[in-house]
């Protein structure tokens, strides 16, 4: 059975709620405004093709862009998504890690930094350099780093500081040579932990050791390593090299 405008909007909010893209608050007020009339459903579909649609009338054409400008409020916060809050490079792209609420502290061994996906404190991350060891060297002959890469090893602790369930960092490396660099999941064979990538949401309190993996070209340093709460908000973690 087709569902009605309604429950079609109560569905998309529930969507973005699902993949963290609005706050519990935000939902709230959101769905408030839905029920109550305050956001106009989508026109209903017609056997009139696209252009007969748009002209059903103003109201149904408002109600649409209210519904979209809510979807892009959600997702239009990502990192380095907003030229208002950041700074131009000498060639006018904004510069990573310029965004406004962006954390830079010193890549080294003992060094915290704090971050939350949007400035929001009940979600707030603390992470911590344990040691960097470079090169990591396989002890497997069958795994290792492609010709002319090597294998940098940074140990980190990730501690939920906030009072809600944190996800996991999404993390990123730029080298010497401007060049950036995902983390390897797959990593080095050695005998060392690994940090697993997906599943380590954080309860308030909790806390997890480990160790991420980046392939970088030999000859090359690290120039930052970034921290992201989430890829759809604002606020990142830089440790800049010294």
């Amino acid at each position: 059975m087709a569902k009605s405008p309604t429950e079609q909007l109560l569905q998309e909010l529930e969507s973005l709620r699902a993949r963290g893209l609005v706050t519990d608050e935000e939902y709230a007020a959101r769905r408030q405004a839905i029920l109550s009339g305050q956001v106009a459903p989508p026109p209903a579909k017609s056997g009139g093709g696209f252009f007969k649609k748009v002209g059903i009338g103003c109201g149904a054409l408002i109600g649409i862009v209210i519904v979209i400008a809510i979807i892009a409020a959600a997702a239009g916060g990502g990192s380095g998504d907003d030229d208002s809050d950041t700074a131009a490079s000498s060639g006018g792209t904004p510069g990573a890690g310029t965004n406004r609420g962006d954390v830079h502290v010193t890549l080294a061994p003992g060094v915290s930094g704090e971050i939350a996906p949007d400035g929001s404190p009940e979600r707030k991350s603390r992470v911590t350099i344990v040691q960097i060891q470079d090169p990591v060297v396989s002890t497997n002959p069958f795994s290792q780093p492609k010709a002319g890469m090597r294998w940098i090893g940074i140990e980190v602790i990730h501690e939920n500081v906030g009072t809600k369930e944190v996800s996991s960092l999404d993390w990123k490396l730029r080298d010497t040579n401007d060049n950036e660099h995902e983390e390897d999941v797959i990593g080095p064979v050695v005998d060392l932990p690994d940090l697993d990538p997906i599943y380590s949401d954080l309860t308030p309190g909790g806390k997890k050791q480990g160790w991420i993996y980046f392939q970088v070209p030999e000859g090359a340093g690290i120039k930052w390593l970034r921290a992201d709460p989430n890829t759809f908000l604002k606020n990142d973690l830089y440790f800049d090299a010294p």
